[in-house]
C-alpha cells in the first residue's frame, strides 16, 4: 500500500514560536513572565487579552511548558523533555486547551472544577486554558468564581479573551491580566522575510510590505495571506499579491496622491476607474489614499528623524512622498486629509463606494489653493507699491511719504479701524483709515504736528485687545463691542457703550488690569467711566483708542468710520481690490456695527443710568 502524502503545516503552525524571545512585538509581556518565572511569584490565573493573531494562545502554552518542565518552573524551557515536546504537540495529559466557544455552559465548569481535585498525572501543575473566554455563559462564570479564587495548589488557569469588556467585574478581579498590542509594521515585516528565507521562495519586499500593512497588526493574517501568496509557487510579486487581496499597490495609490496634488482631475477619475475595474476594494483604496496624505503631511513636517513614520518606509517611497509634498502648501494638503477623512466616512457606508470615492477624488483635485491672509495682503501691498512709486516719479507725493510706499507695506497708522475676516483665510482684514479731514480745513490753519504719545498709545490699545483676546477671548468680546479704551499715564479708562456693560467691566476691572500690566510692562491702574451713548471709538480726545491729535490727514473731532453700504469704503482702489480678491476666494467680509444705545423712550420710560 503506497504511503500516503505527508500532511501539510500552514506556517502560522510550522513555525509557531517555542520560547518568549521568539513572541513577536509583545516584549511588555514577556519581560513581566520572565521576571515572574524567575523569582517565583507565579500568579494562579492569568488572563491574555488582546486582538486576534498576537499570540495569545501561543504565550499561554509557552508558560505552560515553563511551568511543567522538568528543569523548571524557568522562563527557558528546554524543549526536549517529554512534558515540553508533548504540551508543543498539543497532547499532554496535564495542559487542556478548552474552547470557549464550544464548552460554555454550567455543566462543562462543573466538570472542570470535579477534575481539580485530582493531583496531574506527571507533570508538576495540572494547567487549564480557556480560549475566548468570554463566551463562557454567566452561570459558568459564577461556578468559577471560587475556582479561580482559590483553585489548587497544583492547578494554574489561563484565559484568553479578544474581548475581555465582556467579562464579569468579579472574574476580572481574580486574574492577573496581560494586554498584548497590535504587533507594529516593522516587527511583521521583518517576521514575514524570516519566514520566505526559511521556506526558501523569492518574496518582492513590495509584496511583503504590503501583506504587513493589511494584516493590520495581527501576525496569524500576516502569515495566513503570506501562504496563500507563496502557494502560487516562484517569485512572489507585488501586483500578484494586490490582485489577490483585491487592494491597491502603492505605486497606484502613489500615481492617484500626485494626480490630485496636480490638479488634474481627468487623471484622478481615470485611476480611480482603473482601480475598481481591476477589483480593488475601494474602501481600502481610500484608506491607503488617507494614509499617503498622512504622510505627505509627516513629509512637509521639519525635523524628520528615525521616530518618523516615515521611517517605516523604504528610501525610494520616502524620496517620492518628500518630492510630492514640496509642491503643496501644509495648509493644503492639512485640507485634502479633512475631504478624504469624510469622504472615507460615507465611503464605508454607502452601497455606492465607487461613485464617492470617484467624486472625492475629482473634488480633492478642483479645490482651489488656500492663500493665508498675511500672504494675500503682501502681494496686493507689492502690486500697491509698484503703483504708488510709478506714480510718485508722475508727480505724487513725494518725499518720506513716497519712498514709505515703494517699500513694504507699512503698519497701519493709529487711526485705522480694523475689520473682522470670516471665512478660509484665517486671519484679519486690513485696517483702513478714516475719512479724511474735510477739504475746506486748510493746512496752514493747524500746523502739523509733532509725534505725541498718543499715537503710540492707539496702536498699543489695539495691541491691547489682541493681547486680552489671546488670554481671555469672551471678555475680549464684550469689551471689543460695548467698551472705549484710553490710557493716559498707568491709567486706563474703560468707558462703555451702554448700561448693560457697566457691571460686566467693572466686575472684570481687576483682570483688565492684569491683563494690561502683564502687557505693558508695568503696572496699570483701570477705571471705568460713565457710559456715554454719543462717545465714539474715533473721537479725537488725546490717548483715546482710534483717535490721534488733530493734523492734515487726520478725522476731526466727531467723526465716524464709514459702513459697508457706504461708497466711500470702496472709493479706495486697494480697498476694492481687497474685497474683490476675498469675494473671489468665498471669504466673508464684515464690520462688526457697535450697538446703537436705546433711549429711554425706546426702554419705556426708565433711567439709562440705572441697572
Amino acid at each position: 500500500m503506497a504511503a500516503g502524502p505527508s500532511p501539510h503545516l500552514v506556517l502560522a503552525r510550522k513555525w509557531r514560536p517555542e520560547r518568549f524571545e521568539e513572541l513577536v512585538g509583545q516584549e511588555h509581556v514577556t519581560r513581566t513572565l520572565v521576571k515572574a518565572l524567575e523569582s517565583g511569584r507565579i500568579a494562579h490565573a492569568f488572563l491574555f487579552t488582546g486582538i486576534r493573531g498576537v499570540g495569545k494562545t501561543t504565550a499561554a502554552r509557552i508558560l505552560s511548558r515553563c511551568l511543567n518542565c522538568e528543569r523548571g518552573p524557568t522562563p527557558a524551557p528546554c524543549g526536549e523533555c517529554p512534558a515540553c515536546v508533548e504540551i508543543r504537540a498539543g497532547r499532554a495529559l496535564d495542559v487542556s486547551e478548552i474552547d470557549g466557544a464550544t464548552y460554555r455552559k454550567i455543566d462543562d465548569a462543573r466538570a472542570i472544577i470535579e477534575n481539580l481535585s485530582y493531583r496531574p498525572a506527571r507533570d508538576r501543575y495540572k494547567i487549564y486554558i480557556i480560549d475566548e473566554a468570554h463566551q463562557l455563559t454567566d452561570q459558568a462564570f459564577n461556578a468559577l468564581l471560587k475556582t479561580l479564587e482559590e483553585p489548587p495548589e497544583h492547578v494554574k488557569f489561563i484565559l484568553a479573551t479578544t474581548e475581555p469588556q465582556k467579562m464579569p467585574e468579579t472574574i476580572l478581579s481574580r486574574l492577573q491580566r496581560y494586554d498584548f498590542r497590535r504587533i507594529p509594521f516593522a516587527n511583521i515585516l521583518a517576521r514575514l522575510k524570516e519566514l520566505a528565507t526559511r521556506e526558501g521562495i523569492e518574496v518582492e519586499e513590495g509584496a511583503l510590505r504590503l501583506l504587513a500593512r493589511e494584516a493590520g497588526g495581527s501576525m496569524r493574517d500576516a502569515e495566513r495571506m503570506l501562504e496563500s501568496a507563496l502557494a502560487s509557487g516562484g517569485k512572489v510579486a507585488e501586483s500578484e499579491v494586490a490582485a489577490a487581496l483585491g487592494v491597491a499597490s502603492r505605486g497606484a495609490v502613489l500615481e492617484l496622491a500626485d494626480a490630485i496634488l496636480k490638479r488634474t482631475p481627468e487623471a484622478a477619475l481615470r485611476k480611480v476607474r482603473e482601480l475598481h475595474e481591476r477589483g480593488a476594494s475601494l474602501e481600502a483604496c481610500g484608506r491607503d489614499l488617507l494614509e499617503t496624505l498622512r504622510y505627505l503631511v509627516v513629509a512637509k513636517l521639519p525635523g524628520n528623524g528615525p521616530q518618523s513614520p516615515l521611517a517605516d518606509l523604504p528610501d525610494h517611497e520616502a524620496a517620492e512622498l518628500r518630492r510630492m509634498a514640496e509642491a503643496a502648501s501644509l495648509r493644503d494638503l492639512m485640507r485634502l486629509f479633512r475631504l478624504m477623512a469624510d469622504a472615507q466616512e460615507e465611503i464605508l457606508r454607502s452601497p455606492y463606494a465607487d461613485l464617492l470615492l470617484e467624486m472625492a477624488a475629482v473634488r480633492m483635485a478642483t479645490i482651489a489653493p488656500v492663500m493665508d491672509a498675511e500672504d494675500l495682503l503682501r502681494a496686493i501691498g507689492a502690486q500697491q507699491a509698484d503703483s504708488g512709486s510709478s506714480g510718485s516719479a508722475q508727480g505724487g507725493p513725494a518725499g518720506s511719504g513716497g519712498a514709505a510706499r515703494s517699500a513694504a507695506p507699512p503698519e497701519p497708522a493709529p487711526g485705522a479701524h480694523r475689520m473682522r475676516v470670516e471665512g478660509e483665510v484665517k486671519a484679519e482684514a486690513p485696517r483702513r483709515p478714516l475719512t479724511a479731514a474735510p477739504a475746506s480745513a486748510s493746512p496752514a490753519a493747524s500746523p502739523a504736528p509733532t509725534a505725541s504719545p498718543s499715537a503710540t498709545s492707539a496702536t498699543n490699545l489695539a495691541d491691547l485687545r489682541l493681547h486680552i483676546r489671546s488670554r481671555r477671548a469672551a471678555l475680549a468680546g464684550f469689551m471689543e463691542q460695548g467698551s472705549i479704551l484710553a490710557l493716559k499715564g498707568d491709567v486706563l479708562t474703560i468707558t462703555p457703550r451702554n448700561d448693560i456693560y457697566v457691571r460686566y467691566l467693572a466686575d472684570n476691572r481687576n483682570v483688565v488690569a492684569e491683563l494690561a500690566s502683564e502687557f505693558y510692562g508695568r503696572r496699570i491702574k483701570v477705571e471705568v467711566s460713565a457710559p456715554d451713548p454719543n462717545a465714539s471709538p474715533e473721537n479725537n480726545e488725546p490717548g483715546a483708542e482710534g483717535g490721534a491729535p488733530n493734523g492734515a490727514g487726520v478725522p476731526s473731532a466727531g467723526a465716524s468710520p464709514p459702513r459697508n453700504g457706504d461708497s466711500k469704503v470702496y472709493s479706495d482702489p486697494l480697498v476694492r481690490r481687497i474685497f474683490d480678491t476675498l469675494e473671489a476666494r468665498l471669504v466673508e467680509v464684515r464690520e462688526l456695527e457697535p450697538p446703537t444705545p436705546a433711549s429711554p423712550a425706546e426702554e419705556g420710560g426708565e433711567n439709562p443710568n440705572e441697572e
